[in-house]
């Protein structure tokens, strides 16, 4: 069967807003609901290139984002927090009319799907976490440094390509050398710098993740059907975390795949595929929250907004300022090669093919 994919851009709040589509050339899957497909940090939709095809192979339409300030979508002067990366989705899902859908998210993706789901009660048929953040608070030391220091911001857009195409070769992911280099392209885009630092600012700290899903599970009135996809090799985000999800919620599918990293919708997608397949056709019960559950930080009052407010670390980030920051920092030079305006930073990107 032909599988078709198509890129769209269109102007939202948060400016433009890039995503692919892919559909069968002759649809034989009438009545099937869409899957909606969102990345994780310093990512691209295109993550999603080995496994949008299968899923839209049996007729769905599949639609994967470009989140503001990542791939081909603007990069924003925005707060960059979950909620407000949940609203420009949810925006976004408005307008290309979904109703009822399947919702999927990856690593980061997977803490705005579930902020998604509150955004959207009712709407959201299925829910699938892909090595979701927000399932429990380990996360790998060096986005907590990263997180409290803010170096990020300082970046040049040139070291932030640079940095890409290690990270990849370091995470895994099955990525090859042309889809290295287009996400080390994007990620050198003016802005990108920003949004990754305001990213994790708002989301990490030094003792890891600061939401949970059970921050946030109370509010949504029926949690959708829920299943959780992980690789046994990850290492941003503990393999523990798939098992811990039965602490605080009955009724939930867990898979872990043995050879797989953080990237099991690419390392293991002959695995996941069917198993994802059977997780949106086959009926399934609704989680239900175990009594007395609670997220691991419950007890620990929300710390005032990184962006506006001072720092908790300051003095980590003070050192780390001092030390580093000349490394990061741009020469006269390089600011005349790669300075913006903040027109730029929400400019059109040129046409991509799928």
């Amino acid at each position: 069967m032909s599988i078709r994919c198509r890129s769209h851009v269109r102007v939202f709040s948060a400016g433009e807003v890039h995503w692919e589509e892919w559909s069968a050339a002759r649809n034989g899957g009438a009545g099937k609901r869409p899957v909606v497909l969102v990345h994780g940090l310093s990512d691209s939709c295109r993550t999603w290139n080995r496994l949008a095809p299968a899923l839209a192979a049996g007729g769905r339409r599949v639609v994967a984002v470009d989140l503001p300030g990542h791939g081909h979508s603007a990069r924003p002067d925005a707060p960059y927090t979950v909620a407000w990366y949940a609203g420009v989705v949810a925006e976004w899902i408005r307008a290309l009319g979904l109703g009822d859908f399947d919702l999927i998210g990856h690593s980061f993706g997977g803490s705005i799907a579930m902020c998604v789901a509150v955004e959207r009660p009712g709407r959201v048929h299925r829910l699938g976490l892909v090595a979701a953040g927000g399932i429990g608070s380990e996360v790998a030391l060096p986005l907590r440094f990263a997180a409290v220091t803010g170096l990020l911001e300082l970046a040049v857009p040139v070291l932030m390509g640079v940095g890409t195409h290690a990270g990849m070769l370091v995470l895994g992911g099955n990525f090859n050398a042309d889809e290295r280099r287009h996400l080390a392209r994007v990620n050198a885009r003016p802005g990108t710098a920003r949004a990754l630092s305001r990213t994790l600012r708002h989301a990490i700290d030094l003792r890891g993740q600061r939401e949970h899903l059970m921050d946030i599970a109370h509010r949504i009135p029926e949690i959708p059907p829920l299943a959780v996809y992980w690789g046994d090799r990850d290492p941003v985000l503990p393999v523990r975390h798939a098992a811990d999800i039965d602490r605080y919620l009955e009724g939930v599918a867990v898979r872990r795949y043995a050879k797989a990293g953080h990237y099991p919708h690419r390392e293991a997608v002959a695995d996941l595929t069917p198993d994802l397949l059977r997780f949106l056709d086959e009926p399934r019960p609704a989680p239900r929250l175990r009594a007395g559950a609670r997220a691991p930080r419950a007890a620990v009052a929300p710390q005032a907004s990184p962006r506006w407010q001072p720092w908790a670390d300051a003095p980590v980030r003070q050192w780390a300022t001092r030390t580093l920051s000349p490394l990061l920092r741009q020469t006269p030079e390089q600011d005349a090669d790669h300075s913006a305006s903040p027109a730029d930073l929400g400019s059109r990107p040129p046409p991509v093919p799928c």
